[in-house]
């Protein structure tokens, strides 16, 4: 397997040889370009299940992937919801940590520096502590006080609080020295390459792609992931189209939504902690992942997904808020037509309540 860095931008591309989170012509987001890709399943019940079209080895590794894909009868006979929020650290973040982190061990790095509303964060954290390095993670110091407190009790990994999101980033991209790598997941390539194994994995666990999948997206490497993993099924000629990818979205933080259809989403959310991302590096490549796959990006208010969260946790599913916020997209799609119960459509439920079980007992 040969594997390039192409910058998405300017179309720059080099051997995918060192650490490089960014084009060094232009600034851009890097993607990958795999070169003798074939799909081959192992035995494993994990994310490395699919090793074969994963570019790096597993040497982080946490069991991550394989996560439940349930019935969801009270939606719908051939509706589903993909449990993702069961991944080792409690949220989609895994696969893509997995991955990021096994590659940044292969190229000799032996501190990750990651910026994180806190679940991506938590997932460096301790795939780094797994791999035996050391992590950096700056948050906004408004993150959940659950989720600082996992990162900070998890080995080898350093908490420093910025004023705000943006400024976590800031601080997070100038702090890099020698032998560290800025991990940081909105713009690596290796971690879009854990997340697209969730479209392989939705293949072999339905026996078919769904018509449309609906999740929750910010910073966009969840849509990604399932853009790029549905495109190499294709270009395998495992399958022959790929869902319609239905992004849900915040108010104040629709940076997607405000791209693809105008307009101010509202204030900004009280909820959704883990989908405050304003200017996602890929935006360009996340409105062509919707148009190219015939979906559609809405924007959901902090009481329809405060509705969601309780309809959720009353039946048993233990989700954090931000991952509510795709059942009440799904609601509104079925609403507004853009889906009918009869088609199979998967929810994917992304991070876990149990990092808010404060924030529970009060609503």
């Amino acid at each position: 397997m040969r594997v390039l860095y192409r910058c998405s931008r300017c179309g720059y591309i080099t051997e995918a040889s060192s650490w490089i989170w960014k084009c060094p012509k232009c600034g851009g987001p890097l993607d990958l370009v795999i070169d003798g890709l074939r799909l081959t399943l192992n035995e494993r019940r994990d994310l490395w299940r699919f090793s074969s079209v994963i570019p790096a080895r597993p040497l982080a590794s946490l069991g991550e992937g394989f996560t439940p894909l349930i019935k969801a009868d009270f939606l719908g006979s051939n509706t589903y919801l993909k449990l993702e929020y069961l991944n080792p650290t409690g949220s989609f973040k895994d696969r893509g940590s997995a991955v990021a982190v096994s590659k940044a061990l292969e190229f000799g790095v032996r501190t990750v520096v990651e910026d994180s509303s806190g679940n991506a964060g938590i997932s460096i954290a301790a795939y780094a502590a797994a791999a035996g390095i050391k992590a950096r993670i700056y948050v906004p110091k408004d993150a959940p006080e659950g989720k600082k407190s996992l990162i900070k009790s998890l080995g080898g990994a350093e908490l420093i609080e910025a004023p705000s999101r943006a400024e976590a980033s800031k601080m997070a991209v100038e702090s890099v020295g020698p032998s560290e790598a800025y991990i940081g997941h909105a713009w690596n390539p290796w971690f879009i390459q854990g997340t697209k194994i969730l479209a392989y994995e939705l293949l072999d666990q339905l026996g078919h792609i769904p018509s449309a999948i609906v999740f929750p997206a910010s910073a966009g490497t969840l849509l990604l992931g399932l853009w790029v993993g549905f495109n190499e099924l294709v270009s395998l000629n495992i399958v022959n189209k790929i869902p319609r990818l239905y992004a849900i979205q915040a108010q104040g933080f629709a940076s997607l939504y405000e791209r693809m259809h105008g307009g101010n989403s509202g204030e900004p959310t009280k909820l959704a902690d883990a989908l405050r991302v304003s200017n996602p590096p890929r935006l360009e490549q996340m409105v062509s992942a919707i148009r190219d796959s015939k979906g559609d990006v809405l924007v959901v208010t902090d009481d329809e997904l405060l509705q969601s969260w309780k309809s959720l946790l009353r039946r048993g599913i233990i989700v954090e808020p931000s991952s509510a916020i795709a059942l009440s997209g799904y609601i509104k799609l079925l609403n507004s037509n853009y889906l009918s119960k009869d088609e199979d459509v998967v929810i994917i439920l992304t991070g876990s309540g149990l990092k808010y079980i404060d924030i529970m007992s009060k609503i």
